[in-house]
Formats: C-alpha cells, sequence, structure tokens
C-alpha cells in the first residue's frame, strides 16, 4: 500500500541533534551527548534534492539541537542553500555561546557575510533552566544590530519579557520559576504562549502538569492529515524525513524526495500503516495484540503522547522498524 504526502511548503534543515541543553519539553529530545552531525555530503545531497522540489516552497530554517556547536557547518549549509535559490529565513539558536558579546558579533556577521537573514533566538523557562538570560539578550540585541531589527525573532517574546527581570548570570532552575509564577498559571502559558507540543520530551518530562485521560480519549481518527502536511517538515542529520511535529518517525530519504513524494509504500512500516489509517486507536490495538502493550492507568495527556508511550515500548521490544528513527531520539526522553 502506498501513501501520498504533499510536497513540502515550508520546512527546516537539523544539522545535529547535538544541544547545550537537555531540555524539558524539545519535541526532538536533543542533548548534549549526540556526537553525529550532518556531514556536507549529506547537506548537498539533501539540499539538491530540496531545490528540485521547491515549486511550493515558501521557507527554509535551519535548526538543530544547537547549530551554533558547529559555525563552520552552518556557515558551509547556509552558503549551499543560497547558492541553491532556497528561501532560508532563519537559523534557530539558544544563544548559550553569546556570553561574549564580541564572539556573538563576529559569528553573527560571518553568518550574514555567508547570506544568512536572521536569527530566532530560543527564550523560555525550559531553556533559561540551563542558560543565563545575559546570553539570550547578548544573542538579540548583538543580532538586531547585524541583522537589522526585524532580523531578530524571538520565540517567545511573552517570555523574554518575563524572564528579562530574572539573574541576567544565572540560569533559572525551573522548579523556581513554577513556584514563582504558580504551577496552573505556569501550565496555561506553556500552552498557549509557547505552544507545547504534548510529544518528544515534553510528553515524557511535563505531562503532570495537564489533565490525563485514558487511551480511549484519542480514539476515532487517523493521523493521515499530520503525517501527509507538507508544512513545517524536518530533514535530520541522517536523512530522515520528519512529517510537522511528528518526532521520532520518518517517512523516509529526505536527499531522494523524488521517491518520496511518488508515494511511501507502508507495506514494510506497521507503524506508519496503523497511523494513516487507524491512527492511535489501531496502533495500541495492535500493539496489544502483537507486542504486549498496556495502557498506562495514569492516562495520556493527548494523542501523540500515548502514540509516543506505544512507540517507545516498540523500541524497547528489541524490534526494528524502520519507520521509528532516528532510534537515539527514543533514548534520550
Amino acid at each position: 500500500m502506498n501513501f501520498k504526502i504533499s510536497e513540502l511548503s515550508s520546512g527546516g534543515i537539523i544539522l545535529s541533534y547535538q544541544c547545550s541543553n537537555q531540555c524539558r519539553h524539545c519535541l526532538y529530545a536533543c542533548a548534549p551527548d549526540y556526537q553525529e552531525w550532518m556531514s556536507e555530503k549529506m547537506a548537498d545531497q539533501i539540499l539538491g534534492s530540496v531545490a528540485g522540489h521547491r515549486l511550493y516552497l515558501t521557507g527554509l530554517h535551519i535548526a538543530g539541537g544547537e547549530p551554533f556547536i558547529k559555525p563552520e557547518l552552518l556557515e558551509y549549509v547556509i552558503r549551499k542553500a543560497i547558492s541553491l535559490s532556497l528561501p532560508v529565513d532563519y537559523v534557530e539558536t539558544n544563544g548559550f555561546w553569546c556570553r561574549s558579546k564580541d564572539r556573538a558579533r563576529s559569528v553573527l556577521q560571518r553568518m550574514k557575510d555567508a547570506g544568512l537573514q536572521a536569527i530566532l533566538v530560543s527564550c523560555s523557562p525550559f531553556h533559561q533552566e540551563f542558560i543565563p538570560f545575559e546570553s539570550v539578550k547578548n544573542a538579540v540585541d548583538v543580532g538586531r544590530q547585524v541583522f537589522g531589527p526585524s532580523g531578530v525573532l524571538i520565540y517567545t517574546p511573552y517570555f523574554y519579557e518575563q524572564l528579562s527581570n530574572v539573574e541576567p548570570g544565572e540560569p533559572l532552575p525551573f522548579e523556581q520559576y513554577v513556584e514563582a509564577v504558580g504551577e496552573e498559571n505556569a501550565s496555561m502559558a506553556f500552552a498557549t504562549e509557547y505552544g507545547l507540543i504534548p510529544n518528544g520530551r515534553a510528553a515524557t518530562r511535563l505531562a503532570f502538569l495537564y489533565e490525563h485521560r485514558p487511551a480511549s480519549a484519542y480514539f476515532g481518527e487517523t493521523c493521515r492529515r499530520e503525517l501527509s502536511s507538507p508544512h513545517h517538515i524536518h530533514i535530520d542529520p541522517y536523512g530522515h524525513y520528519i512529517a510537522g511535529l511528528c518526532a521520532g518517525i520518518s517517512l523516509g530519504d529526505g536527499r531522494n524526495l523524488d521517491s518520496l513524494y511518488q508515494g511511501i509504500n507502508l507495506d514494510d512500516k506497521p507503524v506508519l500503516h496503523c497511523l494513516v489509517n487507524g491512527g492511535v486507536e489501531l496502533l495500541y490495538q495492535w500493539a496489544i495484540q502483537n507486542y504486549g502493550y498496556q495502557e498506562d492507568l495514569k492516562g495520556y495527556v493527548a494523542k501523540c503522547h500515548l502514540c509516543l508511550d506505544i512507540r517507545r515500548h516498540l523500541v524497547a521490544s528489541g524490534e526494528t522498524f524502520v519507520e521509528l528513527a532516528p532510534e537515539p531520539f527514543y533514548h534520550h526522553l
């Protein structure tokens, strides 16, 4: 059986899952101990493939992990993307490397010279658990000097303003933040101001903040729309094509979009087959019957939370599922 997906309209290139942080909310479960980075050859193949399908492409960003851990590779990818006339919107960063304004200016000017027009600076209680606000402010201030006022996006302005009142030179313990604003206010802000995704590490580290429901509450719809969406896809350092917010699920090889857009064969991808044709309900039933999955009696905060819990169980079974990739994602939750 073949599953058709739409040609990408927006997306990101994940250079590595390595990050200076191990944030509690991280959709891609990034962490400092990752060592693998996208090679220049892999970048050439991926960007070349994307360039061949840019008809509907409105924007492309470069992400991690933390891309600025390896500025030489980042510069190479920016130059390559620009040479292929790809619309590079911004590079994401948490700003950990901006303790010095002089270094921040030197690195950002280098990226601007390569063709970069903007950066997106992450600011939240998740990031500031590891990074002092001073570094984030330096990234924003110097970024505006280098790229202009419109060349710095902050995600999110709400938390940037709120956290500007904390001790600038020290990280802010997450528990201290939650205690200061109150658990109810924190959970509301994470959902509405940050747009917290109940997948990845958020589903394992932050689910305690939200109401849990039984698995059956999420039955009755497939995941076909999410998995086939052309919006905000990502291609990671291994070449995995990841749809939207479905971290830990590979639709195929991002180096060969010609083949991918012709249709994805689901015959050897039972997890994808279940999600496309019956959603988490079919995946739940299939995992119980074939792999002894047991529902968590505490319940789940969303269908993505349930899906992730089932997928973690399948990976832990020891059997290889080609669509459950990259496998290290499941060991960093």
